[in-house]
C-alpha cells in the first residue's frame, strides 16, 4: 500500500499498486550443466555454448557453480561426482543414486554460511538393479578445501528419507533468504517431507505432509515412483509428476513452515515425466514419456480451469521420446529429447499463453559426439525466496509524501530509517527490507520517477459559420482525470460557449501531473452574395458580381472568377466559398424578352434634329442579324447595312423610299427569322 501526503493541502490519497513478482532468473549458480552422455553446456556469456563432460547417465544428475564467479565446481550423476576440470573426485563415487536410472538421481545445495561446503543428495531409483531394492534418499557432503581446491566427498550415504521412495528430489530456498528445504517424497504414500538444511546442518525430521494422492505400485513394483518434483521460482508452489497414474499435482508451499497443502490434482491420460514453472510462476510445462509437452496455466487455482487450460505443443520425435524440460540461466525452457539426442528442444518464451511460448525443435545442438537423453540437471529453480514487490511512481510534480512498506516486524530502509513509513522529497529509489515473525523477508522497491505530463489531445479546434453568434456544447472528458479547471475557472468537463475565442482546461491526473488541452472556437461569417433582380432581354450585356475577399468562385458556366459578364438569357448561379471554408450561393434568371418578336419597320422618318424621329436605332430590337437596304423612287440604293445595331439617320430629300429588311432574333430557346418589304416617308 502507498500514501501520497500532499502538505499544501494535508490531503492523504492512497490506492493500491499492483505487484509486479521480480521474473525469476537463476543466478550463476546454474551457469554450467552437464548431463547425458558426455553433454555440458555453458550459459556464462548469457548463452549457451556447448561442451564435453565426463558424465554418462540416462536420467538424473545435477551441477553446481560458484555463486559470485559461475565458475563450475563440480557436478554428479547421484553415485559418482566430477571436478571442473571433469576428473573424479577421489572419493566421489559410490553414492545412492539409482545408477543412471533414477528420476531426480540427485541434487547440490550449497549449506548456508559456508562457501566451500556443499550437500550432495542422491534418491535411489525406484524399482530393482541386480536385485536390490529401493534404498531411499541419501546425502553426501561435499568439501570444496580438499583436493587442491577441486573438493573431496568427506561424508557419504547418509540415510536422509527410508525406503521406499519415489525418485522425487528437489530444493526450496527458506523464505528467510538463508536456509534450504529439501523435499522428498515415500513411496505407497502421500506424504511430503520437507527437511531444514541450515548453517548447522541438515535436519533430518522431516516436516511431513499427508496430502494429496497416494503413490503406489500398478501393475508392477516401481514405474509409479518415476517423475518430477519441481517447485515454481517464487517457491509458492510445488508440482508433481506420477508416472503411469495419469495425473499430476500442483500445490500449495509454505516457505517459512515447509508444509505442502490444497493439492490440485489434474486426471489425464499419459505417462506424466517432467515438470518445469514459467519463469513468472503462471504457467507449468509437463512431459509424457510417450511424447507430448504441454502448457497449463495454474494462475486460477481450480482443477477445472487448468484442465481446460491445456495446450500441446507439437514437438517432432523423430520416433524418439521425451524427456524433462529444466529452466535455464537465460530464462528459456530446454527440452530433453532421447534417442535422437544431438540437440535440445527451447521454448523460447516461457511466461507466454499458448503457441506464443515460441517452442523450437532444434533449438541448440549439443557438442559432436555427446548425446541429450532423459535428464537434465536438476536445478534449485526456486532459489530467490523473496517476495519482492516493485512500485513504479512516476510524477511530473513533487510533494511531500509518504512510502509505506507492506511487510510486517522490522524494517529495513536504503536510506537508513527502521520505521514501517518514511518521508520522501526527492526522487529516487527507496527500498526496504522486512523480517516477520517466521523470518520471511520481503523487499519492497520504489522507483520515484519524474514523468513528463500524458500528452493530451481531447479537444479540437471548432469553427462555424454564421452571420451571427450561435451555442456550441463542448466536451472535455478524458476517463483518466481526476478533475478538470477551464479557463473561467469552471470544473465540469462538459461546457457551452456562447462566443468565439480561444479555450483551454487543465487535465488533473492521479501522479500529479497536469496536462493542458486549447483549442479555437471561431464564428466564420458567411459570403455576402447579390447578384440583382431577375432581368430579361434577348442580348444584352449584363455584368454579374460576386466579389468577397480571399474566396474561391464557381459559375454556373464553369467560371472561376469573381465576375462575368452574360449575353442571352438562362439561369445564371454563383458559389462562394471563403477562406474559412464557409459557403453562399446567389441565383439570377434573365428571362427572354419575346415581346421583341414580329419586328414592324418605321413608316416614316424626320430628320430635323428635333430630336423626334431623327433617326432609327436598330439595336433596341436585339436583332442576332441584320440585313437593311433602302432605295429611293428611282432604284437606287441610298443606304445598306448589316450590323444588327446600326443606326439610320436619312440625309435624302422628303420623299418616299423603298426599304427590305431581313432579321433573325435569337432569344433564350425561341427564333424568328423574317424578311420584310416596304415604303418608308422622309420629312424633313
Amino acid at each position: 500500500m502507498l500514501f501520497y501526503h500532499l502538505k499544501k493541502y494535508f490531503i492523504f490519497l492512497s490506492f493500491i499498486l499492483s505487484l509486479n513478482l521480480a521474473q525469476a532468473q537463476l543466478g550463476k549458480e546454474a551457469w554450467h550443466w552437464q548431463f547425458g552422455d558426455s553433454c555440458a553446456l555453458d550459459f556464462s556469456s548469457g548463452v549457451p555454448v556447448a561442451g564435453k563432460s565426463s558424465i554418462n547417465t540416462n536420467e538424473g544428475c545435477a551441477s553446481i557453480s560458484d555463486p559470485n564467479t559461475g565458475v563450475l565446481l563440480f557436478y554428479t550423476d547421484g553415485t559418482k561426482a566430477w571436478d571442473k576440470n571433469n576428473n573424479q573426485m577421489p572419493n566421489g563415487f559410490g553414492m545412492i543414486g539409482g545408477q543412471g536410472t533414477s528420476t531426480q538421481a540427485a541434487l547440490i545445495v550449497p549449506k548456508p554460511g559456508s562457501s566451500t561446503i556443499y550437500y550432495l543428495f542422491s534418491a535411489d531409483q525406484g524399482g530393482y538393479i541386480i536385485g536390490s531394492p529401493n534404498q531411499g534418499v541419501h546425502y553426501s557432503i561435499v568439501d570444496m578445501t580438499l583436493n587442491s581446491g577441486l573438493g573431496d566427498i568427506t561424508t557419504k550415504n547418509v540415510l536422509l528419507t527410508p525406503p521406499p521412495a519415489t525418485e522425487k528430489l528437489t530444493a526450496v530456498r527458506h523464505c528467510n533468504g538463508k536456509d534450504f528445504w529439501i523435499l522428498t517424497h515415500n513411496f505407497n504414500s502421500n506424504a511430503y517431507n520437507a527437511y531444514l538444511l541450515t548453517s548447522t546442518g541438515i535436519n533430518t525430521t522431516p516436516v511431513i505432509s499427508n496430502v494429496g494422492i497416494v503413490q503406489a505400485n500398478t501393475s508392477n513394483t516401481y514405474e509409479a515412483t518415476i517423475g518430477y518434483l519441481k517447485a515454481s521460482p517464487n517457491g509458492k508452489k510445488l508440482a508433481c509428476a506420477t508416472y503411469l497414474m495419469a495425473y499430476f499435482e500442483v500445490l500449495d508451499f509454505n516457505n517459512a513452515t515447509g508444509q505442502v497443502s490444497n493439492p490440485i490434482d489434474i486426471f489425464l491420460s499419459g505417462s506424466f515425466y517432467g515438470l518445469a514453472f514459467s519463469p513468472n510462476n503462471k504457467l507449468l510445462y509437463t512431459t509424457i514419456a510417450e511424447g507430448g509437452l504441454f502448457q497449463y496455466d495454474i494462475s486460477s487455482n481450480n482443477a477445472a480451469t487448468i484442465t481446460s487450460s491445456k495446450v500441446d505443443i507439437p514437438v517432432d520425435l523423430y520416433n524418439g521420446d521425451i524427456g524433462t524440460v529444466q529452466l535455464a540461466p537465460d530464462g528459456k525452457i530446454y527440452l530433453a529429447i532421447n534417442y535422437h539426442g544431438d540437440s535440445l528442444g527451447i521454448v523460447n518464451n516461457p511466461n507466454s499463453s499458448g503457441l506464443a511460448c515460441n517452442f523450437q525443435r532444434n533449438g541448440f545442438a549439443v557438442s559432436v559426439g555427446s548425446k541429450c537423453i532423459d535428464g537434465l540437471p536438476n536445478l534449485i529453480d526456486a532459489f530467490s525466496p523473496y517476495n519482492p514487490k516493485t512500485h513504479n511512481i512516476s510524477l511530473c510534480t513533487f510533494p511531500s509524501y509518504t512510502i509505506s512498506s507492506g511487510g510486517s516486524s522490522n524494517y529495513n530502509w536504503n536510506v537508513g530509517d527502521t520505521t514501517k513509513n518514511i518521508h520522501i522529497n526527492a526522487y529516487g529509489t527507496y527500498w526496504v527490507n522486512s523480517t516477520d515473525s517466521q523470518g520471511c523477508i520481503e523487499i519492497d522497491t520504489f522507483y520515484i520517477t519524474k514523468a513528463m505530463p500524458p500528452v493530451v489531445t481531447v479537444l479540437k479546434d471548432t469553427a462555424q459559420c454564421a452571420n451571427a453568434v450561435s451555442t456550441i456544447i463542448i466536451n472535455a472528458t478524458d476517463t483518466s482525470v481526476v478533475n478538470y479547471n477551464w479557463n473561467d475557472g469552471t470544473t465540469n468537463p462538459i461546457k457551452t460557449l456562447n462566443d468565439s475565442g480561444i479555450y483551454w482546461v487543465d487535465y488533473a491526473f492521479t501522479d500529479f501531473c497536469i496536462s493542458r488541452d486549447s483549442f479555437a472556437y471561431n464564428i466564420n461569417k458567411i459570403p455576402i452574395i447579390n447578384l440583382g433582380g431577375d432581368t430579361t432581354f434577348c442580348l444584352g450585356n449584363l455584368s454579374l458580381k460576386a466579389l468577397n475577399p480571399s474566396s474561391h468562385y464557381l459559375w454556373s458556366m464553369g467560371q472561376t472568377s469573381s465576375e462575368i459578364t452574360v449575353t442571352a438569357p438562362n439561369t445564371y448561379w454563383v458559389k462562394v466559398t471563403n477562406q474559412y471554408g464557409c459557403i453562399n450561393s446567389d441565383t439570377l434568371v434573365v428571362y427572354p424578352e419575346l415581346n421583341l418578336f414580329d419586328f414592324v419597320m418605321p413608316n416614316i422618318v424626320t430628320p430635323n434634329n428635333d430630336d423626334i424621329n431623327d433617326f432609327i436605332d436598330f439595336s433596341k430590337y436585339q436583332f442576332s442579324s441584320l440585313q437593311l437596304e433602302i432605295y429611293n423612287r428611282w432604284g437606287v440604293k441610298i443606304f445598306e447595312s448589316k450590323d444588327p445595331s446600326c443606326t439610320w439617320k436619312p440625309t435624302e430629300d422628303d420623299g418616299t423610299y423603298y426599304y427590305v429588311v431581313q432579321y433573325i432574333i435569337n432569344c433564350g430557346i425561341e427564333t424568328q427569322n423574317k424578311t420584310l418589304k416596304g415604303f418608308i416617308t422622309i420629312i424633313t
